[in-house]
């Protein structure tokens, strides 16, 4: 049911191309292209297309060499819708949006931690505060033309809902799944045979006090050496193959309420508690109804937004130099 828009672009980042693109203060940079008269600079280009890069790395995607110019084609045609939606929502008359501007500019300066550091960033990008408060706005007017003037008539059908359900029911299929605390004793993988049985000792002996009534939770929130120790050691649902081996065939093989054995893993020991187990089900149409609706109007917006860009294009004057 989800779907991957195959557009460079999405639509959240094409409203927002302007703002990391950067405007640049160089009056000699070239220009890339001329919408309604209105110049794109090559180094707003050329910065869009190093941060489209450089996002990719973050998600682990290389892009080639050889890719680049066709890359950058395409960048730049988002750069014109983008600069076509601006034009539109200028006509649109929003209203002063200053209030709006202040405020995100002050939360992109807390990410920063320091105005130096802010500042830095900005000379890095080679523009200057005023460029990046024009670069907020014009973000700002494109998301307020889209979900005031656009998407605000869009609606999703109960039916709609309920035809996207059965027709993906086969993809709804949950397997089983266990809900599980842990406490851990941590063992290092050099440890000696002395700094072993410390840790075996400890372990055993918080098993026993669970097993004669004390509060798994309490102890877990005292001892376990794990990130889920704060809520008691819960580590909520888990499905095969999320958790390593001697664990997960420890908690598949347990009964609500049981308190497994000690369990050697590569991390050290641990004692379990089985909290609830959930069969193989598939998810009800009461349980996915929002993600469908959401779904459902992510594609609407994009084919509402994908219609305007063209009707846009058509009596747009468009120059690429």
């Amino acid at each position: 049911m989800r779907s991957r828009n195959i557009c460079l672009l999405a639509a959240a980042a094409l409203i927002c191309s302007f703002l990391w693109a950067g405007s640049g203060n160089a009056a000699a940079s070239k220009i890339a292209a001329k919408v309604n008269g209105k110049a794109i600079k090559e180094d707003t280009l050329n910065a869009a297309m190093t941060n489209f890069v450089e996002n990719q790395k973050m998600f682990g995607q290389e892009v080639k060499e050889e890719e680049k110019a066709e890359l950058k084609g395409k960048i730049l045609q988002e750069l014109i819708s983008a600069e076509l939606l601006y034009q539109e929502s200028k006509k649109a008359k929003l209203g002063n949006l200053s209030k709006e501007v202040e405020q995100q500019l002050e939360n992109i300066k807390k990410g920063f931690g320091s105005d130096e550091e802010f500042k830095k960033m900005l000379e890095g990008r080679g523009i200057n505060e005023k460029d990046l408060k024009e670069d907020i706005e014009k973000g700002i007017s494109i998301k307020k033309f889209l979900d005031e003037k656009v998407y605000n008539s869009i609606m999703v059908s109960d039916a709609a809902k309920k035809e996207e359900y059965e027709k993906n029911q086969d993809k709804l299929n949950v397997p089983e799944q266990v809900r599980a605390s842990h406490i851990l004793v941590p063992v290092k993988e050099d440890a000696s045979d002395e700094d072993r049985n410390a840790a075996r000792e400890k372990i055993e002996s918080l098993r026993k006090r669970v097993i004669s009534g004390e509060d798994f939770a309490e102890l877990a929130k005292e001892n376990s050496a794990d990130g889920s120790a704060a809520s008691g050691g819960d580590l909520g649902y888990f499905g095969t193959g999320q958790m390593v081996k001697p664990f997960e065939d420890a908690a598949f093989s347990m009964e609500i309420g049981d308190v497994s054995p000690v369990v050697e893993t590569q991390f050290g020991y641990h004692i379990l508690k089985l909290t609830d187990k959930k069969a193989p089900h598939v998810l009800t149409y009461d349980e996915v109804e929002k993600d469908v609706e959401g779904f459902l109007m992510n594609k609407l917006k994009r084919e509402k937004l994908n219609s305007l860009i063209e009707e846009l294009r058509k009596k747009a004057k468009i120059k690429i130099d």
